[in-house]
């Protein structure tokens, strides 16, 4: 199976070696609103899709230059760059989760990344007190092959994740602590024990945002700023937002149809 279709154009020779950043699909949408501000900010483009879009619910609209949008697995970065980002724009469906995780991680296998950086919220519920010090910490594979590569030291900048809480007694039991229980956190965990599987083996690690509900653009933008941190690109960057955020909340003067800035993105 194709798993990733290029935008004209584009060699997806390019991946080899740079970090790829995969929004995990979880509370508040926190991580696809810091993948939209990490877009924006970098100008990144549109390389390509991933899949067939049978993973996910079905969606489209009109990007921010006119292209149409889709709610599947979207790759945006520029020929010979070293970040690619992924954008999902709507849920994955129930019954497709371990074949999203697949095409996710055969992606990411099968154009040899050097690094793969999952992003996830957590419900802030679950915050115990030193965790309130900072909404964001790490999670990493407990081997590390050296030398340890930059951004895993400066990952390693924020403090590691550590919660009270247990798995769930019914269901499957782990075999291992790694990857760790992850309240509200989506496919995070599956996508984490995809990358670590032996035959697989993919460099890689996740940083954490707790957060409630609600207006998230505010956790975005502060996630949005760790990353860029993590990547180690420039303090004094201006985390912009898209266009497309006008319409989050739908608007007060009637709907466009979807064709307009009041088509909500995230379902």
């Amino acid at each position: 199976m194709t798993v990733f279709h290029p935008s004209t154009g584009f060699n997806p020779k390019s991946f080899s070696s740079a970090t790829l950043i995969i929004p995990a699909v979880s509370l508040g949408n926190v991580p696809q609103l810091t993948a939209d501000l990490l877009i924006s900010t970098l100008g990144l483009k549109r390389v390509g899709f991933l899949g067939n879009g049978d993973t996910v619910a079905p969606f489209a609209g009109v990007g921010e230059n006119g292209e149409v949008a889709t709610g599947g697995l979207e790759v945006y970065g520029q020929e010979g760059s070293e970040l690619y980002v992924v954008q999902q724009r709507s849920p994955t469906l129930k019954t497709k989760k371990d074949e999203h995780v697949s095409v996710i991680s055969e992606f990411a296998q099968g154009n040899e990344f050097g690094f793969v950086l999952v992003l996830t919220s957590l419900d802030s519920a679950h915050q115990d007190d030193v965790q309130l010090l900072t909404p964001y910490q790490h999670i990493l594979p407990p081997a590390i092959v050296s030398p340890v590569p930059p951004i895993i030291q400066r990952i390693k900048n924020l403090p590691p994740l550590s919660l009270a809480i247990s798995q769930p007694s019914y269901g499957p039991q782990p075999t291992s602590r790694y990857p760790p229980f992850l309240p509200a956190a989506g496919l995070t965990r599956r996508l984490l024990s995809a990358f670590s599987e032996d035959q697989k083996k993919i460099s890689h690690g996740a940083v954490t945002a707790w957060c409630v509900e609600g207006d998230n653009r505010g956790d975005a933008r502060g996630l949005a700023g760790i990353v860029l941190g993590v990547l180690g690109i420039s303090d004094d960057v201006d985390i912009r937002g898209p266009a497309s955020w006008e319409g989050l909340f739908g608007t007060t003067d009637g709907w466009s149809g979807g064709f307009g800035a009041d088509a909500e993105l995230y379902g």
